[in-house]
């Protein structure tokens, strides 16, 4: 008996149809692709995974996050500062 069941199947031609119909911008008529199409599917579809359901990731991520809110309220008055300088300096060239 199969692991997989004919559900899983359908939907995994699903997947692959929509990943070469974003990838092409067309339809693609066939059931069949080439070994190396489907290898990058297959890595795609791994990152994408990876991305959106691994829990080390998603950690890792909100590591990132938050160090950037931390970094950003140490900054934020500074680039505030950085800002306005910036402009005031084009303000002053238009003038001129």
């Amino acid at each position: 008996m199969s692991e997989y069941t004919d559900e899983f199947d359908k939907l995994l031609q699903q997947i692959i149809q929509e990943y070469f119909r974003n990838k092409y911008k067309s339809i693609n008529y066939t059931d069949t692709y080439t070994r190396k199409s489907l290898l990058a599917f297959s890595q795609a579809l791994t990152d994408r995974a990876m991305y959106n359901h691994c829990i080390e990731d998603r950690v890792i991520m909100h590591e990132i996050a938050d160090d950037y809110h931390e970094w950003l309220e140490v900054n934020v008055d500074r680039l505030a500062e950085e800002d306005l300088e910036f402009k005031d300096s084009l303000d002053k060239k238009d003038v001129n």
